[in-house]
């Protein structure tokens, strides 16, 4: 059986990893999740119907346990709303009691005092990557008094000061933009210098939706796949939380793998059941294993998320990719928080990623098992993916167990642009130009090397010659007639300090031979080595010139002598 392609392994497989997997280490350390709430007055008009407080509660309830948590609201200072500490029933249950006291009545949007209330306790990194993350809602500008200047100096303190500590203690910052009047400059600087997750609601009706979001960018939690509105519970899970987001105010209905149904207000007492603005959020103990649905329209938000020991993790997954970029993926099964190592029963399991956008999807990567890291790993490659926001899942499929991971990635258009150009009328040359993005990246620091194909099966390897601010480029000339391929490699930095690897996907051309080279002229003739020069030669010349001149006017002057006497002796 070839596990990439065959997701049906045996049955009993599930209960041989129960019983059979063996264990070894894993990290210690969690996700710590802190959340600012902007409850400034002008709330009052982006969020009239106070939806934060419905979002809140969503994200509170699904938060993983054993994840750190905490929720601050500030307008011209930050207050607690609920203590940081390790999610659990306990702390649920203060979030519960606690988030109706989310208002709009504050008079400032101090952002730089609620960071500094997020960042307690956080020293100097020591966190694994990832695992420390501010969520940051506001609907405004830095507004710290009614001086602006003092506003304006609290704004440059959080781009210089404040997020260099934020950088230093290995924080990510993630932002949700409440209205259009936000400072988009400072929330995008903020998010990504620190690698974090930024979304615009074009509504507060969205808040729900886009808490989801974030709590999959910094804590994720375990989940069963949905299809066509069902989903499979295995027997590991000793809890579920369905998810079900309303278009209409249509209950939901959810049937148990018997076929009996429970509703919003006839279920068990063991069954948790809240109905909020836009969602039904629906909470099982001790669930029957087998195939569960319920009823409304399947959206691609809703949710099955689980409480379990057999669990599906991934290494730290960055937020955005470049298009022509490679993106590495690695995931693996874990049992009680620590990686499973029954190689024979890893090798059952299917592993795929999937980039979709929509109902559509832009790329499928099969994740192929490693014996040596006991993990699934693959490639995602963003060439020929359009720019823009996608969801990438994650699933694990044992035949009698599903589990799934998801979250949100921004595939962003190059930020170099690479132009071929063959002339047609010789096609004996290829020239390359390369253009950075000024607004994306330094151009100053643009570097480039090309690994070029020869027709023989060669390769050779050029550099780029680099022309300021009119970008790299260099042009290069055919060595006998057949295809050369061009595969760049590209290195830029972005404008908030990254170096970028950027690998465009490789170009092809047929050229043909090159021209003869000019036909040289026909040598010149060669003349007779001129004497050297000789003043005593000159002097003799000039001096011979000189006698043969006198005798000549001598000769004359003779001449008319004669005749002139002749004429006397006539007259």
């Amino acid at each position: 059986m070839d596990p990439s392609t065959d997701f049906r392994p045996r049955a009993g497989l599930f209960a041989m990893l129960l019983c059979l997997f063996g264990l070894v280490p894993a990290s210690a350390f969690g996700a710590d999740v802190r959340i600012l709430i902007d409850v400034s007055g002008s709330m009052k008009q982006n969020d009239p119907r106070n939806l934060r407080i419905p979002a809140m509660r969503l994200m509170s309830e699904l938060l993983p346990g054993g994840t750190q948590a905490g929720v601050w609201l500030f307008d011209g200072a930050a207050t607690p709303l609920v203590a940081t500490a390790t999610v659990d029933e306990t702390w649920r249950a203060l979030a519960r009691e606690a988030l109706p006291r989310i208002h709009s009545r504050g008079q400032f949007t101090h952002i730089e005092q609620a960071l500094a209330a997020a960042m307690g306790g956080w020293e100097s990194s020591s966190a694994e990557p990832g695992e420390r993350h501010v969520i940051l809602l506001t609907d405004g500008v830095v507004d710290v008094s009614k001086d602006a200047d003092e506003s304006a100096a609290s704004r440059a303190r959080i781009l210089s000061t404040q997020l260099d500590d934020l950088i230093a203690r290995g924080v990510q910052v993630h932002a949700i933009a409440l209205s259009d009047a936000v400072d988009k400059a400072l929330i995008e600087k903020l998010t990504g210098v620190t690698g974090g997750w930024m979304e615009r609601a074009s509504d507060a009706a969205r808040l729900q939706r886009i808490f989801l979001h974030m709590l999959e960018q910094t804590a994720p939690p375990v989940t069963v796949p949905i299809e066509g509105n069902r989903f499979t519970v295995d027997s590991t899970v000793s809890e579920f939380t369905l998810l079900v987001f309303r278009d209409s105010a249509e209950p939901v209905t959810l049937y148990q793998p018997d076929g009996s149904a429970w509703l919003t207000e006839d279920h068990p007492a063991t069954v948790s059941w809240r109905h909020e603005a836009g969602y039904d959020l629906v909470t099982v103990s001790a669930p029957a294993a087998g195939e569960w649905r319920f009823t409304g329209t399947e959206d691609p938000d809703n949710r099955a998320v689980v409480v379990t020991d057999l669990a599906l993790e991934t290494d730290p997954i960055p937020p955005s990719m470049m298009a022509s970029a490679r993106l590495p993926l690695a995931a693996r099964l874990t049992a009680a928080g620590a990686p499973v190592a029954r190689v024979e029963l890893l090798q059952l399991v299917g592993t795929r990623a999937v980039l979709s956008q929509g109902s559509g999807n832009a790329a499928e990567v099969v994740l192929d098992f490693e014996t040596e890291s006991l993990d699934y790993r693959g490639e995602l490659i963003g060439a020929d993916i359009a720019p823009g926001i996608y969801e990438l899942t994650i699933t694990a499929d044992g035949g009698s167990f599903k589990r799934q991971r998801k979250r949100r990635l921004r595939l962003a258009a190059d930020p170099v642009r690479v132009d071929y150009v063959v002339d047609e009328s010789k096609a004996d040359s290829v020239a390359i130009k390369l253009m950075a993005d000024a607004e994306l990246t330094r151009p100053a620091t643009l570097d480039a090397l090309i690994e070029i194909g020869l027709p023989s099966g060669e390769s050779l390897e050029i550099a780029a010659g680099h022309e300021a601010d009119q970008g790299a480029g260099w042009q290069f000339d055919s060595r006998g007639a057949g295809e050369y391929r061009f595969a760049p490699r590209i290195y830029v930095e972005s404008t908030d300090g990254h170096m970028l690897r950027l690998e465009p996907e490789a170009q092809t051309f047929t050229l043909v031979d090159p021209p003869p080279p000019p036909a040289e002229p026909p040598p010149e003739p060669e003349l007779p080595p001129k004497p050297p020069f000789s003043w005593l030669r000159f002097v003799a010349y000039v001096s011979g010139a000189n006698v043969l001149l006198a005798l000549a006017l001598g000769g004359i002057w003779f001449m008319f002598g004669r005749a002139a006497k002749a004429e006397e002796q006539v007259a």
